[in-house]
């Protein structure tokens, strides 16, 4: 009879173990704080899993209706009006849109805020990277929710209105 704890049976189950680890997801996360005088807060979560990135945004004490919500190019939110965020992200030169057309990298739609000040919005990229250094790469940007809706036309912003809040991203370790 085998011993339990003999090192032929350790060194598989290590094995197993090591290769669960190194398949684990990446993800890149942010604090939303609040901006232009707002109560808006929320976190933003970016999450790898093969080939595509998923975001998971959620927000709460905002006003209730749809607010614009975009990645902008600078992971800068120290100015109050969070203006120091910069642009949209926006690193193949495309107009403003929808999610779902050609849009800049940065345009996420708008998040639907409840009566009860709170709203969760998803969305999936494989255009997104985590962490590369690429021009597709989201860490080190800004995720920051505008005052009103965006008209997910109107270049270059989608005349959504002031931020309200803001965060930069980073990798998660």
């Amino acid at each position: 009879m085998k011993k339990l704890f003999d090192v032929s049976l350790r060194i598989p189950v290590l094995v197993a173990a090591l290769a669960l680890v190194a398949c684990g997801e990446e993800q890149a996360t942010t604090q939303l704080e609040s901006r232009s005088g707002s109560s808006t807060t929320g976190t933003a979560t970016f999450t790898q899993d093969g080939d595509q990135v998923t975001l998971t945004l959620e927000v709460s004490g905002a006003t209730p209706g749809k607010h614009g919500a975009h990645i902008h190019q600078l992971g800068d939110c120290s100015a109050a009006d969070a203006s120091s965020a910069g642009p949209h992200w926006n690193p193949a030169s495309k107009t403003h849109g929808a999610p779902d057309t050609n849009h800049h990298l940065g345009d996420l739609g708008n998040i639907e805020i409840g009566q009860d000040g709170k709203g969760r919005l998803t969305l999936s990229k494989k255009e997104w990277k985590l962490g590369d250094g690429s021009a597709e790469d989201v860490v080190g940007k800004a995720v920051v929710i505008h005052a009103g809706e965006d008209d997910l036309v109107t270049d270059p912003a989608g005349n959504s209105g002031g931020r309200v809040a803001c965060g930069v991203i980073a990798r998660k370790e």
